[in-house]
This record gives structure tokens, C-alpha cells and sequence, in this order.
């Protein structure tokens, strides 16, 4: 018995002295994960805002004999998250990160904690944080400007608004809409620090009416979404033309006459340089044209002619045109003229006067034929005189056309008549015509036609000078001069006394 009692004491006594043996061979063969540094964790990211990721960091050594791993839990709020896990090699140091969502707002408290699962830990790896979480950053867009032009196209101008906090990266995206469509007109990302920062951009010539401009925040929240919106309407060219004065006011046929254009841009967009031209309206003639500049918007031009001859007429229509890469405006004016007398204001009817000017020629020589009808006689083989007013009366009831050697307008006079024939007003050209033999033979055969002298060419041209009117006063059928001559003394023959023409005065 006694020697059994020293075999398990000696067995005891050696267990002992081997067992610090044993646990050094242990603790040398595994790694121990200690704090480097100052130790702790610390937070990156701060100031944080509900929304964002910031990460909890720690930097841990190895002092162990043989490489382990390691990584960083956290637990907020019941919430748990547990960062990736780390080798480290023996003798060595390796950051250990976990990232942490700021879902509240507010001060929370945050646990942290080293694990290992092959490894020996040291006890200071642990403990809590206290971090402060911000409202999200409010972010806005504003529209400031909007140009579109021929040259340049449609232009942007804009800037964007980031609250106090982090800087951040943004999407933007410039939307043109038309009606119930819409087309991405461009897109980009920009990184925004906090305060304000302005943008200008093209964006050619879409067919849009109005832009929208929308800020999305990339791996970030904000309260509301960033938008603005801007009318858009493509470049209109227009402008206007006007004459603004004629020196002298009343000009003649032939006069050196001034006139002054004024041209306007009342459009959206600058008119391009071109020509502005003054034209006769009757016959389509340029009668001055000159150069215009390039007009910016809400600007205007005055622009000086000089008419070297004035074209006969009254009135005169003129016509200004202004033309750049097209006809932009043009206007119309019709200028009184000096080239007719008138006693009245309103428009002289040309038309009327001509028609009655040619039935009182009609009325006239056949008066005049009856009167004189016992002065002339006519000889024959049988004895039996005949009148040549029978000849004469037959042939003024037929007529004839005649051409008018300077505007070419028909007119109708007996077909025996010789002698000056005037146009009728505006033209008022006096040309030589020659008779038409029309004389009537009957059974009787003529010997030979005697006539007295007032039968002569220039009788016949004064019986051709005829004026008629409804009131005491007419005019003058050679020069246009108002005469007054009564009613009351109708049928009459008047002088004129500007020109010195005779013409009979007659009632129609």
C-alpha cells in the first residue's frame, strides 16, 4: 500500500512540474490577436446623414506563432452587421472594416467587438461608440436662363444647390418634352461639394416646347426629388417695314425725291444682313435698292433713298420690300403726285371721264355736222346736188379702233375722222390719225365733193375737244385745268384759259 502512495504521488509531482511545459507548446503554436496602436475602433465617414454608409475601423496585430483570422462586429439597435474577415499573418498588423448604415437620425450607441475563430483575442477588444446622425442633405436645381438662336442653337443655363454636409455625385439629366412626348436631350454624372454651382449647356435645335432638368443622388438620400422645368420656343425671325417720309410730299415726274425706310426686328432672333429695295408697283421696276446690316432682336434701321427720276402717274404706288435670307417684310404707300390738276380730294375716275369724254366727241360732230350741213354741197352729172352731210351723218354712227402709240390702249373715234387724237387721262399722249374711206355711193354718180373752209383738219380736231359734267364745274379735256362754266349756258364752247384750248362744254 505504502508503495503505491509514492507511485501516484510521484506521478502527481511530475504532472505538475510538466504541465507549464505543456501549455507554452500550446500558446506557442496558435495566434493572438492583440490592438495596435492606440486601440479601439475608430469611424469613418463622419458627419454622417440618415442614408449613409459610413465604416467602423480597427487596426489589430498578430502576436501569435502562426497566422489567424479576425473580423469586426457591430450591433446597433438590435441590429447586427459583421464586417470581412482578415488573415494575418504572425508579427503582423491588418486593418479590420465594417460598414455601418445610418438608417435614424439622431445620437445612437454602436457595440463593437474583435472575433476570432481560430485564434487566442485579446480582452481590450471591445467596447461601444457614440455617433450623431444628420437629417439628409437637401439638394435642388434652379433654371436661371434659356437662349435659342439660328447660330448657337437651344442654351442651358442652370445651377445646382447641395446643402451643408458631404460632398456628393449626382446624375443629371435634361429632358425635352413636346405634348405628351419627351426625348433625353443629354445626360451626365458631376461630383457636387456643398453650396452652389452653375451649368450652361447646348443643346442644339430639338423639336420641344419646354426642358426639364432632374438631379438623382448616386449610393445617397435627400429629402425631395431636385427638378425644374423651362418654356422653350424656337427662334422666330420676323421684322417690319415702313416708309416714314417722301421730300418733297407732292413730287412730279422726273423729281430727284428722297425717301426714308425705318426697318424693325420684332422677332426672337437676329435677321441676317440682305437688301431692302424700293419698286414701282405699275411696272415692277426697281427704282432704288440698298445693303441692310444685320438687325439684332429689338433693334431697328434707317435707311435713306434717293429716287433719281420720279415715274410719271397719280397717284404713284411704290412698294418697299426687305428681304435677308428671305422675303421678311414689305409695304405698300401710294404717293400723290403733281402730274393732274384736281378739284377735289377724293380718287379722279379715270374710267368715267373716258367714256364720257368719248360720247361727247360722238354727241359733238354730229351737232356739228347738222349745223353745217347747208355750207357744203356736192356736184353731180345728173343736175341733182346731194348733201354731204347724209355721207358724213352715215358714216359717225360707225367707229373705229385705234391703238395709242404709248401705253397701246384702244380707242374709238369715226371712222372719217383725220386728224390729232388725244389718249385718255392718266396717259393723255396726242397722236396723228388718218381718215377711213367710207363714203356711200348711190345710183348717183359723183362728179366732184365741195366743201367750205371749215370743213378743214382743224375743225375737226376742235370737234373732237369735249368736257362734260353734272355741276358747274369741269375740266379742262387738254391740261386738266377745273373750269366753271353754268349749266344754265350748256351746250357751250369754252377757252381754257391755262392752255388756250377750245372745247365744247356739255351736260352729262
Amino acid at each position: 500500500m505504502q508503495g503505491m502512495a509514492r507511485d501516484v504521488a510521484l506521478s502527481l509531482v511530475i504532472v505538475i512540474l510538466l504541465l507549464p511545459l505543456f501549455a507554452s507548446t500550446v500558446s506557442a503554436s496558435s495566434g493572438s490577436m492583440v490592438t495596435a496602436g492606440s486601440g479601439g475602433v475608430a469611424v469613418i465617414g463622419l458627419p454622417g446623414h440618415q442614408g449613409d454608409t459610413i465604416s467602423f475601423s480597427s487596426l489589430i496585430h498578430n502576436d501569435g506563432d502562426s497566422s489567424g483570422t479576425v473580423f469586426l462586429l457591430l450591433n446597433s439597435s438590435n441590429q447586427t452587421y459583421a464586417g470581412e474577415e482578415i488573415v494575418i499573418e504572425p508579427g503582423s498588423s491588418r486593418e479590420v472594416v465594417t460598414p455601418f448604415v445610418l438608417s435614424e437620425v439622431g445620437l445612437i450607441d454602436v457595440y463593437w467587438e474583435i472575433i476570432s475563430n481560430d485564434s487566442l483575442v485579446s480582452e481590450n477588444l471591445s467596447g461601444h461608440s457614440q455617433i450623431s446622425i444628420e437629417e439628409p442633405q437637401e439638394l435642388y436645381v434652379d433654371i436661371l436662363d434659356s437662349s435659342w438662336t439660328s447660330d448657337d442653337g437651344l442654351e442651358i443655363s442652370f445651377r445646382t444647390i447641395l446643402d451643408v454636409g458631404r460632398s456628393r455625385d449626382v446624375s443629371i439629366e435634361l429632358i425635352g418634352n413636346s405634348g405628351s412626348n419627351s426625348q433625353l436631350l443629354q445626360s451626365f454624372e458631376s461630383f457636387l461639394t456643398p453650396g452652389i454651382r452653375h451649368f450652361s449647356l447646348s443643346l442644339g435645335s430639338p423639336s420641344i416646347s419646354s426642358v426639364s432638368i432632374r438631379l438623382t443622388p448616386i449610393d445617397w438620400i435627400s429629402h425631395d426629388s431636385a427638378s425644374d422645368e423651362i418654356i422653350v420656343s424656337p427662334p422666330e425671325i420676323s421684322g417690319t417695314i415702313e416708309i416714314i417720309s417722301i421730300s418733297p410730299e407732292i413730287p412730279s415726274a422726273g423729281d430727284i425725291v428722297s425717301i426714308d425706310v425705318l426697318i424693325s426686328n420684332t422677332g426672337t432672333d437676329k435677321i441676317n444682313s440682305g437688301i431692302v429695295r424700293l419698286i414701282s408697283s405699275a411696272s415692277g421696276i426697281v427704282l432704288a435698292e440698298m445693303n441692310s446690316p444685320s438687325l439684332q432682336t429689338n433693334s431697328d434701321l434707317s435707311i435713306t433713298f434717293s429716287i433719281e427720276s420720279w415715274p410719271s402717274g397719280n397717284p404713284v404706288d411704290i412698294r418697299a420690300e426687305w428681304y435677308s435670307d428671305f422675303l421678311i417684310s414689305e409695304f405698300d404707300n401710294s404717293v400723290i403726285s403733281n402730274n393732274v390738276v384736281s378739284s377735289s380730294s377724293s380718287e379722279i375716275p379715270w374710267f368715267a371721264i373716258s367714256i364720257g369724254i368719248l360720247t361727247g366727241i360722238l354727241v359733238s360732230v354730229a351737232m356739228r355736222s347738222a349745223s353745217r350741213g347747208s355750207k357744203k354741197s356736192v356736184s353731180m352729172k345728173k343736175t341733182k346736188k346731194v348733201d354731204k352731210n347724209e355721207n358724213i351723218d352715215i358714216s359717225s354712227e360707225e367707229k373705229r379702233e385705234v391703238n395709242c402709240p404709248q401705253c397701246n390702249r384702244a380707242l374709238l373715234i369715226p371712222k372719217t375722222y383725220s386728224g390729232k387724237a388725244r389718249c385718255a387721262p392718266p396717259c393723255s399722249t396726242e397722236f396723228q390719225v388718218s381718215p377711213e374711206e367710207t363714203m356711200k355711193n348711190d345710183e348717183y354718180e359723183i362728179d366732184d365733193i365741195e366743201f367750205d373752209e371749215d370743213s378743214s383738219n382743224e375743225e375737226n380736231e376742235s370737234d373732237l375737244l369735249v368736257s362734260m359734267s353734272k355741276n358747274d364745274l369741269l375740266e379742262c379735256p387738254s391740261c386738266g385745268q377745273m373750269l366753271k362754266v353754268p349749266i344754265s349756258k350748256r351746250p357751250a364752247t369754252a377757252r381754257c384759259p391755262a392752255c388756250g384750248s377750245e372745247f365744247e362744254a356739255l351736260v352729262g
